[in-house]
């Protein structure tokens, strides 16, 4: 699907890189770009939809982890290693 899209998109970005009267290599590059931002964006949003759609929890139960515990300054190095004073 995301491949359709892209396609349909440098095909676009195509006429409207020829009727503002690029030459050839330009309206080929800017496809080329418009083709990866599209199918990229495309992706994306079919991934997060699926994600959701999977039936995946929208909250946590009560007394669960959201985060890592967060590190001391000292436990990230130990013995107050590589400190350049």
């Amino acid at each position: 699907m995301h491949i359709v899209a892209g396609i349909a998109a440098m095909g676009v970005a195509a006429v409207l890189g020829m009727v503002m009267g690029l030459n050839n290599t330009a309206v080929f590059t800017s496809s080329c770009v418009v083709f990866v931002a599209v199918s990229l964006w495309v992706q994306s949003r079919v991934a997060k939809s699926r994600t959701h759609l999977q039936g995946l929890p929208q909250h946590l139960p009560d007394g669960a982890a959201t985060e890592r515990p967060t590190e001391r300054p000292s436990e990230q190095l130990p013995g107050g290693e590589g400190n350049a004073a």
